[in-house]
């Protein structure tokens, strides 16, 4: 303990949660105050200065969460210009509290005023032997005795930074942590606690989300329940016409005897890569019938991911419509001829909850996608009689995102769970608020899931293509101004926040959002029969407005990483006794708000999404480094003016290499919107202090000249340079050339749904989005405008992309 620590900086010197002050000059204090306990008082006897200085750097190693702090020390008899003494402490969980109050009682012997010319860096000050100012200090913590031997604590807080209710809780966590370190009772450093017991009760009831729901059930049979009770209902909308339970059930059945003769039994691994019609959903249903469990692929999927995916989760049997799909398991092509209707055979049983439902693929930061297993009863518990969104047989889902995405466990579910609608539409109608509107008329759509990114896209272009819906938003954190023109244009619709890893089953905490916010929009409260806990680096619950990691559990928890044991133990943890159950690690950092809601803050590691998709940067750099010739990797994600953040890679290497040919390569084998928007070749990484690679030192640096933009044909008439000029407006290049791929150079669907906005404003021509996206070129386009212009323009084939 002193001024020196290994590592210093890295070490807090104030809260982080502190607010700004808005004001020119300097920030004014207001003071709470706390009388301790007579009893407290007696126990503290002489040894204050010690032991209030020791709980204030363990209380703020308990906001901080972590392992050291610089406090700030001072004494009344210094002069209000001198600034604090640094007094940074190290305190690991294992640090034994009595080596801890040794420790604090040997460095206030040595504490002195700092000489001229020297400046404090902590922001947290303690004053040793009374109240008094101390310049450049956000927060004051000091203590005064009164003449009938009364012992209290004060707190002088920046009335900006820091509220009078945090104030006074701040003083309720000195005398807890007061209260143990003369108890004695909790040997080590991590064993102490903050949170009082008062406060672990209003925790413990924000959690009590338990609702009596059908988790006896598997998922056919509850969907068999439906379709006998409503059979001539609509289960599944589609511009082919609707597709009533009774039918759906029958094709149901007859695939899960088709499956079976392929060898599908209970517990085998079904694959699929299927196109948005009916059939799928009766794919769905006869994987889960035979108590089997689906991965869903998504047919954009580089070739190499699909065999490593397929591989990985051990599939034995690859479902598709697709003749030309090939694979290195059997494939069953549902578009070739059947003869054999399989009406004599019987069928075993439907499978019960506990039986795996599906494994779903997310980005690993080892370079490997991870498959997280779930089972069917954390479906059913998602879905029936939930409190998130209102499902019954009125319910009418719009399907919206890839197939691949977990939001479609709540889409397909949440309907055919309870008698609703799962609607189906091509890929870029959600693109298309005009298309997607009429769709929304069209099926009577009360109810969708949307990215936060296609959310706001869609608020950009016409926010009435939302009225008279449910919507729900997530994905990543959302834009209260997006939010506001919404709800003033749609004034039937309800739009909620919900938040969750495919870890806990689609979604862990929701709120429906009911007025204005000036900063951001909090996530909400766990849903129904599952929790959320704000925990410290020991596991102990953080008190309100103190952030921590957040852990998610209930009976949506996965039942772990497919054949990753070591990514089991670090993930998925038994919860302390105050929690109760099994929890899933996030990796979020979030906080209690005053009223009660948990507010997403950031990540605790690299991690990030794009356009609802969860990204690890370090398997983006792990298949960079694989490349021949490339040493060192970092991968940032890096903000960009259109509002929509994009990958950038870096990377060093022994000779020039081609930017180009290495994204080129990457997208072989890692979906689109994995494959960096930029790559850069740098000299050499830049460092921290502490040998780190400098991730803001990277992004800093210019974006490079693309390599291929604007390096081919250049455009010679007028309509040629203004549409060139429009890709490269939102591509955010100097020049594009007559034959540059949009997609190539960084754009992907939402920035599309940019571009072709754009064309049409500047053109007048009324091209549709699947035509641009089908044509994906200055020349293409153009192509596109000159046809439309003669009135021969013809429908597109539709193509996805992410």
């Amino acid at each position: 303990m002193g001024n020196e620590f290994p590592g210093q900086a890295d070490v807090p010197t104030r809260f982080p949660f502190a607010g700004t002050c808005p004001a020119t000059e300097p920030c004014r204090t207001t003071r709470s105050t706390r009388v301790l306990p007579a009893g407290l008082t007696s126990r503290i006897g002489d040894r204050a200065e010690e032991l209030i200085c020791a709980a204030t750097l363990v209380l703020a190693r308990k906001y901080t969460d972590s392992t050291a702090f610089c406090l700030g020390i001072r004494r009344t008899t210094w002069s209000p210009a001198d600034p604090a003494h640094d007094l940074v402490a190290s305190m690991p969980s294992s640090l034994r509290v009595a080596d801890h109050l040794a420790s604090v009682t040997a460095a206030l012997r040595a504490v002195r005023a700092p000489g001229p010319g020297q400046e404090a860096t902590s922001r947290i000050v303690c004053v040793l032997d009374g109240p008094a100012a101390a310049s450049g200090a956000e927060l004051v913590v000091s203590h005064e005795r009164s003449g009938d031997g009364a012992l209290a604590l004060h707190a002088d807080a920046d009335e900006h930074r820091f509220g009078a209710p945090f104030a006074q809780r701040m003083l309720g966590h000195l005398e807890h942590l007061l209260h143990q370190l003369c108890d004695g009772g909790r040997p080590t450093v991590g064993e102490l606690r903050v949170t009082t017991d008062a406060e672990v009760g209003q925790l413990r009831a924000l959690n009590r989300t338990e609702r009596e729901y059908p988790r006896e059930a598997g998922l056919y049979q509850l969907f068999a329940e439906q379709a006998a009770a409503r059979p001539d209902a609509v289960a599944i909308g589609h511009d082919d016409g609707p597709t009533s339970y009774r039918c759906l059930r029958r094709q149901a059945e007859e695939l899960a005897l088709l499956l079976h003769d392929r060898g599908v039994t209970p517990g085998s691994r079904v694959a699929f890569m299927l196109e948005r019609t009916p059939r799928l959903l009766a794919v769905v249903l006869a994987i889960v019938r035979l108590g089997a469990s689906y991965v869903p692929l998504d047919p954009g999927t580089p070739a190499e991911r699909r065999a490593f995916l397929l591989a990985d989760s051990g599939a034995g049997l690859l479902v598709t419509d697709d003749p030309r799909v090939t694979a290195g398991i059997p494939v069953l092509d549902l578009t070739a001829p059947r003869t054999d209707t399989g009406e004599d055979r019987v069928l075993p049983p439907p499978a019960g909850p506990e039986a795996e439902a599906y494994v779903m693929y997310t980005s690993g930061t080892t370079g490997r996608p991870k498959g997280v297993m779930i089972d069917q009863r954390a479906v059913v518990r998602l879905v029936r009689n939930t409190d998130f969104a209102d499902l019954s047989p009125d319910t009418r889902i719009l399907q919206t995102g890839a197939l691949a995405f977990d939001a479609t466990t709540f889409e397909f579910w949440g309907a055919l769970l309870n008698g609703g609608t799962v609607v189906l539409v091509p890929g870029t109608t959600v693109l298309d608020p005009a298309r997607l509107r009429a769709a929304v008329e069209e099926h009577r759509v009360n109810l969708m899931f949307l990215t936060a990114a296609l959310f706001n896209q869609l608020v950009d272009q016409d926010p009435t293509a939302l009225a008279g819906c449910h919507v729900l938003i997530g994905g990543e954190a959302l834009s209260p101004d997006h939010v506001a023109r919404a709800r003033a244009a749609c004034p039937t619709s309800t739009f909620s926040n919900v938040y969750g890893p495919t870890e806990n089953t689609t979604f862990s905490v929701a709120q429906r959002i009911t007025g204005t916010y000036p900063g951001r929009i909090p996530i909400g409260r766990p849903i129904a029969n599952s929790t959320a806990w704000v925990l410290d680096r020991d596991g102990a619950p953080q008190p309100l407005g103190v952030p921590g990691e957040l852990f998610v559990g209930g009976d949506g928890v996965s039942t772990g990483y497919l054949g990753r044991p070591e990514l089991d133990r670090a993930a998925f943890v038994q919860a302390p006794a105050v929690t109760g159950g099994r929890l899933y690690r996030t990796g979020d950092i979030a906080c209690w708000t005053e009223e009660g809601l948990l507010d997403y803050l950031g990540r605790a590691d690299q991690q990030v999404k794009i356009r609802g998709y969860r990204i690890e940067p370090g398997e983006v750099e792990v298949q960079l480094g694989l490349l021949p010739d490339v040493r060192e990797t970092a991968v940032v994600l890096s903000p960009r003016a259109d509002g929509m953040p994009a990958l950038r890679a870096f990377f060093t290497a022994e000779r020039r290499l081609d930017p180009a040919a290495l994204g080129a390569r990457l997208a072989e084998v890692l979906p689109d919107y994995m494959v960096p928007a930029a790559i850069q070749q740098v000299p050499r990484m830049p460092r921290t202090r502490n040998n780190k690679i400098d991730r803001g030192a990277l992004d800093a640096l210019p974006l490079p000249a693309s390599p291929t933009a604007g390096g081919g044909r250049a455009p010679r008439t007028a309509l040629e340079t203004t549409v060139a000029a429009a890709f490269a407006e939102v591509l955010g290049v100097a020049s594009v050339s007559l034959d540059d791929d949009f997609f190539r150079l960084g754009g992907h669907s939402l920035r599309m749904m940019r571009l072709w906005n754009r064309i049409r404003s500047l053109t007048g021509v009324p091209v549709e989005l699947g035509q641009v996206l089908e044509n994906p070129t200055v020349a293409g386009v153009v192509a596109l405008l000159e046809q439309g212009a003669a009135g021969t323009v013809t429908r597109p084939r539709l193509v996805r992309r992410s």
